[in-house]
């Protein structure tokens, strides 16, 4: 999907994703899926601890997430970097999305990561990346705010989520105003966004490269076929010509020249 206005990257890319698959849900009907369907489906995920196994459990569990990850597919995104550290609520309807900034102070915004921390003992391997997700939950949403927070900054406060279950003591690494502006943008579904198609590359460039190479086949036929002499041959004379029974096999196929009868050619007239 495409979107007219570039405050788009404002959004962290969860966030655009999860007003994708709104947009398309407003436009296309979902497909039913029944609870065992449903559980089989988050069983399914997390039996991995892989990134995207997870990221396609977190979206599960957005509204109507498993109807809408099996109607349009489990990796819709918006490929590029944020623009930068925001604060905001989001309000989204049947035919619009509006953003507004909403000031805010690294202080104020760790205090419920650093409770959950706090409150968690000293967890196992497994049971630290159950935790470092939560604070990632913590991270980018909190009381109907939510958070774009660049990569740079995302991989500091992990770093420091795990020193900080070993120690108890290490502190948060950042501090003060966020710097996260009041502005206020709008996404109008049908005026700001447009549908782009589906297309794929393995399959485009399969069929290319099928092409080309039949292409170049053809032309290596043409010209081996130009050595060729006379209008009628036994195959003797044409291995006599230095044509082997696979070129004579070729020439055969490409309509070039035909088989009277066994061992005996005749050239097609064009």
């Amino acid at each position: 999907m495409a979107f007219a206005t570039d405050d788009i990257y404002r959004l962290g890319g969860s966030q655009r994703a999860k007003l994708q698959y709104h947009i398309l849900a407003q436009r296309f009907p979902l497909v039913h899926v029944d609870e065992q369907d449903k559980a089989d489906l988050e069983a399914f995920a997390a039996q991995s601890d892989t990134g995207a196994a997870q990221l396609w459990l977190a979206r599960m569990h957005w509204p109507q997430g498993h109807e809408k990850m099996v109607t349009f597919g489990q990796n819709i995104g918006v490929p590029g970097n944020v623009k930068g550290l925001w604060c905001y609520k989001a309000e989204l309807d049947a035919a619009r999305a509006v953003y507004t900034g909403c000031p805010m102070t690294w202080e104020l915004w760790a205090v419920p990561i650093l409770q959950y921390l706090t409150r968690r003992r000293e967890p196992g391997t497994a049971a630290a990346l159950e935790v470092i997700q939560t604070v990632m939950r913590l991270l980018y949403y909190q009381n109907g705010l939510y958070l774009t927070v660049p990569g740079d900054m995302r991989r500091t406060i992990v770093k420091w989520a795990y020193q900080y279950l070993k120690d108890r003591t290490a502190p948060f690494p950042f501090a003060g105003d966020m710097g996260s502006d009041n502005r206020q943008f709008t996404i109008d579904f049908q005026r700001d966004t447009a549908l782009k198609e589906n297309i794929n590359i393995h399959a485009d460039m399969g069929a290319y490269n099928a092409a080309h190479n039949a292409e170049k086949a053809a032309r290596r036929t043409a010209k081996r076929f130009a050595d060729l002499t006379g209008d009628s041959w036994t195959t003797a004379e044409l291995r006599a010509q230095g044509f082997s029974d696979r070129n004579i096999r070729t020439f055969c196929k490409d309509g070039l020249i035909k088989k009277l009868y066994q061992g005996r050619y005749q050239r097609v007239s064009k």
